[in-house]
């Protein structure tokens, strides 16, 4: 694999150092399946997919208190090749554990559940080509002292030529706001923003996804990522 400069961004004051490690690619997943012959006459289809949501749902269940969401389509997920290595990440949003129990105690109260800080959660889900679990991040929403609620993930990509990441595009909003009283109202106080995840190996070996907001910031406005791909590159060419 071709090599290159990869920025890491490093001090708070954007100052960049330059290392060369193996270019990251990233690229969509093809959907296929296979039909397998197990007996005389009886068919398995089997998909590359359905074993990967079926990652996904342990990985969610062992970080959240064994409450797991149902998984489908992947349309935020990417095939990537960095080091020389193969992964798979995936984007999506899920409730906490704690959001779960808040709607089971506004049933047994028979009154509105009510958004809990933090329990919309957004992460990034990485595994090796086997489906191991290799590494997973909740995306971090500082703004109005982490009382946020992430409730949608919008695209998935490459950081773009000198840089060793992915972005995220998200969408999320505040709690404590009041709710959408009209259907027509509801997505009125969204907000999206797009997160840039490095990829970086521990001292140890052990791959890692970083939030880095230090260029784009955060909050920011970046909604899509060819805009939070500009502004990446702008940055790194002015430090």
């Amino acid at each position: 694999m071709k090599n290159c400069a990869i920025a890491l961004l490093s001090a708070m004051a954007l100052t960049y150092s330059f290392n060369v490690q193996a270019e990251l690619a990233v690229n969509k997943v093809k959907y296929e399946e296979n039909i397998i012959e197990v007996a005389p006459g009886r068919y398995r289809v089997e998909s590359f997919y359905k074993k990967w949501e079926e990652a996904i749902r342990r990985n969610i269940a062992a970080i959240n208190e064994g409450i797991a969401p149902d998984v489908s389509g992947g349309r935020d997920s990417a095939r990537i090749l960095w080091n020389g290595e193969e992964y798979y990440a995936w984007a999506m949003e899920y409730n906490s554990a704690e959001q779960d129990r808040e709607y089971d105690r506004a049933i047994t109260a028979k009154r509105k559940s009510r958004p809990l800080p933090g329990g919309g959660v957004c992460a990034v889900f990485l595994h090796d080509k086997n489906l191991n679990p290799v590494t997973s991040l909740k995306i971090d929403l500082p703004e109005n002292n982490h009382g946020t609620w992430c409730n949608g993930t919008y695209g998935l990509g490459s950081a773009g030529k000198g840089v060793d990441g992915l972005l995220v595009s998200i969408s999320y909003y505040l709690t404590g706001d009041k709710p959408a009283q009209r259907p027509q109202d509801i997505g009125d106080g969204w907000r999206y923003m797009t997160v840039l995840l490095r990829l970086e190996k521990s001292a140890d070996g052990k791959v890692l996804l970083v939030q880095d907001d230090r260029c784009l910031g955060n909050p920011n406005r970046y909604e899509d990522i060819p805009t939070a791909r500009k502004r990446l590159s702008t940055c790194i060419k002015s430090n």
